[in-house]
């Protein structure tokens, strides 16, 4: 395993998203990782561009980080409903199928019903034993406090961005021995 690490996430959409992003990258450097942030990327975004082509160039320097990168450390946190951020899940699905080493970490280990029933309220056991929400919607039961696609490829890490990191370290140090 190798020592880079793209940062997936929500933080870019915070206004302070620089100086999270350097943080983020200095706890990587503090347990021997360099850490490649989305907002690394330097974006033409001179007058008369579309926010098309803006868009584009992000997502073509992003897809370069990631494969420029050994392993993925990801926020999968609830970001504005009960899941995580669909452009991190996008990054999370892109890096599996490029064969990288996948990380996630979440604050809550509540499992995916009881995170809907948190955000939309209304749910219930359907006549099938299965949780339903207030549309009638099956929602996932297989023991895991997110969707199945990120909860098998992605070893899921409780706790903190930090936390995430001394398990990356650890899981490196066990696969050199």
């Amino acid at each position: 395993m190798g020592n880079r690490i793209y940062l997936a996430g929500f933080e870019v959409f915070y206004p302070n998203a620089l100086e999270i992003g350097a943080s983020l990258k200095a706890e990587c450097a503090e347990h021997g990782f360099v850490g490649l942030f989305p907002m690394d990327n330097v974006i033409n975004k001179q007058p008369g561009r579309s926010k098309r082509e803006i868009a584009s160039d992000i997502f073509q320097a992003n897809i370069k980080l990631i494969e420029n990168s050994d392993i993925i450390a990801a926020n999968l946190n609830s970001f504005r409903g009960a899941e995580p951020d669909s452009g991190t899940v996008f990054e999370v699905g892109y890096a599996c199928a490029l064969g990288k080493k996948l990380y996630g970490y979440m604050s809550d280990d509540s499992l995916i019903w009881e995170k809907v029933a948190k955000h939309w309220g209304d749910v219930r056991l359907g006549d099938n034993g299965r949780y339903v929400d207030k549309a009638g919607m099956h929602i996932e039961n297989l023991g895991m406090p997110i969707n199945l696609m990120l909860g098998v490829p992605v070893k899921i890490v409780i706790g903190t961005f930090e936390d995430c990191l001394r398990q990356i370290a650890k899981d490196q140090t066990e696969t050199a021995q």
